[in-house]
C-alpha cells in the first residue's frame, strides 16, 4: 500500500468529485486522454474483481455481486452529474464524463484489491468506502482517532467529523455529547470490523456535519498507509474535534 494523504485535515472537504482525490489540480484531460484513462481503470477493476471471486467465499461473494451493482449505478449517476455540471445534454458523454468515471473506478479497484487482501491488524491507515467517503484513523489501544471526511455524488453534498471513538474489539463507538452546548441532539459513530478487511461505519444523528443527502455510513477497505506527519494531524484533530468551519448545507 502507498502512503498519502487526501486532503488537509481541517477543511470540510473541499472537492468537487465523489472519489479519493489529492487538494491539488489538475490539467482537465481531453475526451480520448480521458476515455483511455477510463478504459485503463476498467482494466484494473475487471482484474481486481477477478481476484476477488477466486478468494471470497461463495456467498461472500454473492453479496459483492449485489452491491457491486449499487456501485456501477452510483458511478453512473455521479458521471452523468459531471456532464450535468459542465452544462451538457444528458445523453452526451464528455471528458468530464469519463474522467469521472475513469476516477471512481480506479477507487473501486484499489477497495477490491483491499477488500480480500489486508493482514495488518492494526485499524491505523487511510480508509475509503469507493462511495466518496475517506476515513482516517490512528489506533491507540482501547480508542481510535479519526477523521471522516465524505463527499456524496451525483449532487456532490460534503460532511466532516473529527473524534476518539472508544475500541473494544470489534466495536467502537463515537459519541459528541457535551463537545458543543447549544447543539442539543447526540450524534454517534458506531464502528464494526468485520471479517475480509471490512470496517462498517453506522451514523445516528449525524445531519449536523454533512449535507442533505450525505451520510458517513459505509463499508469502509483500508488503502493506504498514514505517514508520521498525518498520524499527528489526525491525533490533533481528534483530540479536539475540529475539522473546520461547516459547509453550507446544500
Amino acid at each position: 500500500m502507498i502512503t498519502f494523504r487526501t486532503w488537509t485535515v481541517g477543511l470540510a472537504v473541499a472537492l468537487t468529485l465523489p472519489y479519493l482525490v489529492f487538494a491539488q489540480e489538475q490539467k482537465p484531460k481531453t475526451l480520448a486522454e480521458a476515455k483511455a484513462a477510463f478504459t485503463t481503470a476498467d482494466k484494473a477493476l475487471n482484474e481486481a474483481w477477478g481476484a476477488a471471486k477466486k478468494a471470497l467465499s461463495e456467498s461472500d461473494f454473492a453479496t459483492l455481486q449485489i452491491k457491486q451493482r449499487d456501485w456501477m449505478k452510483y458511478r453512473e449517476d455521479a458521471a452523468r452529474g459531471a456532464n450535468r455540471d459542465n452544462g451538457e445534454a444528458e445523453g452526451k458523454l464528455t471528458a468530464a464524463y469519463y474522467e469521472t468515471a475513469s476516477e471512481m473506478t480506479a477507487t473501486r479497484a484499489d477497495w477490491l484489491r483491499a477488500r480480500v487482501k489486508n493482514n495488518d491488524e492494526s485499524l491505523t491507515g487511510l480508509w475509503s468506502d469507493s462511495f466518496g467517503g475517506v476515513l482516517e484513523i490512528v489506533q491507540e489501544k482501547e480508542r481510535l482517532l479519526f477523521v471522516i471526511n465524505v463527499v456524496r455524488g451525483p449532487t456532490f453534498h460534503t460532511g466532516a467529523l473529527s473524534g476518539v471513538a472508544s475500541w473494544n474489539s470489534p466495536l467502537g463507538w463515537f459519541s459528541d455529547k457535551g463537545r458543543d452546548k447549544e447543539k442539543t441532539e447526540e450524534s454517534n459513530l458506531i464502528f464494526i470490523e468485520r471479517s475480509g478487511a471490512v470496517l462498517e461505519i453506522i451514523g445516528a444523528n449525524t445531519s449536523h456535519y454533512h449535507g442533505a443527502r450525505a451520510y458517513f455510513d459505509g463499508e469502509y477497505c483500508k488503502v493506504g498507509v498514514l505517514d508520521e506527519k498525518t498520524k499527528a494531524e489526525v491525533i490533533k484533530a481528534g483530540e479536539s474535534g475540529e475539522v473546520g468551519e461547516e459547509e453550507e448545507k446544500k
